[in-house]
């Protein structure tokens, strides 16, 4: 258990006794559900192999997918504190995908009892409400095909050269039809920047993906 959790930096602040009377492994295959939109929030989980989608349903039943979370993040932190259901899916995209999971109530206890580890999680949060406002401002009134670049680009900061998702995956990730997605990844394509397999994206030339998005950039100067 231990050399999975060292990659998770909020379970190294918990003493590894603790840790292994507390910490539920669970394993997935890709494509099977960890949790559903709307449950309550059970617990804190850990990405401990693979990769999980967080998947949302809206209002008018649109599917959007709104993050990408792998070896290493937490999940599920939305509804800690008010236990309030959780705001979208999580699907396994790889096979395996190993999850740790820790109680509400004593995840709850260890933001207490750790100082450490309640400054671990209040980053986290910071972290990714500036991801989420930083990517909203950074997309707003592009060109698709700039767009779907900024994603590739944020996805193989996080992922590497090869991104397991497919077309469909990234349009969740924009808001947008699968459609236009495919149009600009066939543009991006054509420029060299990346090669699409089947349900697989493959950064080919990372420079010129940045210039996709530096040249957006110049012209907003």
């Amino acid at each position: 258990m231990t050399g999975k959790c060292a990659d998770v930096p909020l379970l190294q602040l918990i003493p590894e006794s603790t840790l292994s009377e507390i910490l539920v492994m669970r394993h997935y295959q890709a494509g099977n559900r960890v949790f559903e939109q709307g449950e309550p929030t059970s617990g804190l989980w850990f990405v401990l192999e693979g990769r999980v989608a967080m998947e949302r349903v809206g209002f008018e039943g649109q599917l959007t997918t709104t993050g990408v979370w792998i070896l290493g993040d937490i999940v599920g932190i939305a509804g800690l504190w008010d236990q309030s259901g959780y705001p979208a899916s999580a699907r396994a995209l790889s096979t395996p995908t190993v999850m740790g999971w820790i109680a509400r109530n004593t995840v709850l206890r260890l933001h207490q009892e750790i100082p450490s580890f309640g400054l671990e999680i209040s980053r986290v949060l910071a972290e990714r409400l500036r991801f989420i406002q930083e990517s909203i401002a950074d997309r707003k009134g592009l060109p698709m095909v700039n767009q779907v670049a900024s994603v590739i680009w944020t996805l193989f900061i996080r992922m590497g050269r090869m991104i397991n998702l497919t077309h469909e995956d990234v349009a969740r990730l924009i808001g947008t039809r699968r459609e236009t997605v495919t149009r600009a990844i066939h543009a991006l394509a054509r420029d060299g920047v990346i090669h699409s397999h089947h349900g697989m994206l493959e950064v080919t030339d990372a420079a010129k993906l940045q210039q996709w998005i530096a040249v957006v950039d110049k012209d907003r100067d």
